[in-house]
């Protein structure tokens, strides 16, 4: 009885398995296109495509704390569905891959030509188009290097974003949003800061007051009109714990002691009273003390706010090392 098709008629050296393998390495599904199987091949480079399009869709309209799990899980899917595809193409190569009779032309798609071809169009109609769909219409992750807005997010956090904002069907920008935007006076950078004020808003800043539409929006943190804090947060030197109240709910902001900027990174609050232009809004860092924010740079347009952040996904610093108890915080 001959065994020649067996799986264990061929080394696992031998030069079909491993260029079925490498194949598949190089490019999901190239080794089962090598291998004469092109639809499955194909099948292989679509699930890897749409697992973390796919995933990342979900995430978003998860329960807010599974965000980070559920974009997890689709970036594991996808590496997982590669692999499978290298090992699927190891695996198939003694059945699938018969060499052609002497003098008969080898199949049109054993020829190198097909494969460049296959992993060029794989890579720029495929691939990078998904990838490109997931952080410009998704999800965007940052790394946030200043502290200007503290005690919300640390330097060295790593956020999730959502990229949806002002798009058809997208999320809306409110009060307390924590919005990612182009920074006006170096559109090459883009900002982390809170939204406080909508179009058409009336601000009202008296050093570290803050009035919005003729309403408190802020208080000295445990008074009785706050919510009690969800985590212990203390404050830095210099500076006091406040709370203020966006559209949603109420977060922690940094004031200095004396109500100026003692600092010298940001700029002092004097009193003022504006209303937030047509197409604008007003945004300030949490860390009044060091914050650059509107109270230099001015109002930002709604077209130049990119995403609004959601969670952190990771968070590191030198001295601190690794903070574990912030993977998988909710920004709010």
């Amino acid at each position: 009885m001959t065994t020649a098709d067996s799986d264990m008629s061929v080394s696992p050296r031998s030069p079909r398995r491993l260029l079925a393998l490498a194949g598949s390495l190089a490019m999901p599904g190239l080794g089962q296109l090598y291998l004469g199987d092109p639809v499955r091949g194909s099948l292989f480079l679509l699930a890897v495509a749409l697992a973390v399009p796919g995933a990342t869709r979900l995430a978003l309209v998860a329960p807010p704390r599974g965000l980070w799990i559920v974009t997890l899980f689709g970036v594991a899917a996808a590496v997982g569905i590669y692999v499978w595809s290298a090992v699927d193409a190891f695996r198939r190569a003694p059945r699938s891959l018969v060499a052609a009779p002497s003098g008969v032309a080898a199949p049109s798609w054993r020829r190198p030509g097909v494969y460049v071809l296959y992993a060029a169009v794989g890579y720029a109609l495929v691939l990078a188009p998904s990838t490109a769909y997931v952080r410009g219409e998704l999800l965007e992750t940052f790394v946030v290097p200043t502290g200007s807005m503290m005690p919300t997010i640390l330097p060295g956090d790593r956020i999730l974003a959502d990229k949806r904002v002002g798009r058809r069907g997208g999320v809306k920008v409110w009060r307390g949003a924590l919005a990612v935007f182009i920074y006006p006076n170096d559109r090459t950078s883009v900002f982390i800061k809170r939204v406080v004020g909508l179009p058409g808003d009336r601000i009202e800043l008296d050093g570290p007051a803050l009035r919005v539409n003729g309403q408190d929006a802020s208080s000295e943190d445990g008074g009785s009109n706050l919510a009690a804090p969800s985590t212990a947060i203390s404050a830095p030197p210099g500076l006091r714990l406040g709370r203020e109240r966006g559209d949603r709910g109420e977060y922690h902001v940094l004031w200095p002691v004396d109500g100026g900027a003692p600092s010298g990174h940001s700029v002092a609050t004097p009193k003022s009273s504006f209303v937030v232009p047509d197409g604008q809004v007003f945004v300030l860092g949490d860390n009044r003390d060091a914050a650059v924010d509107s109270r230099r740079f001015g109002t930002v347009p709604l077209a130049d706010i990119q995403a609004l952040a959601r969670q952190v996904w990771f968070s590191s610093h030198p001295g601190e090392g690794v903070r574990w108890r912030r993977i998988g915080a909710l920004l709010e």
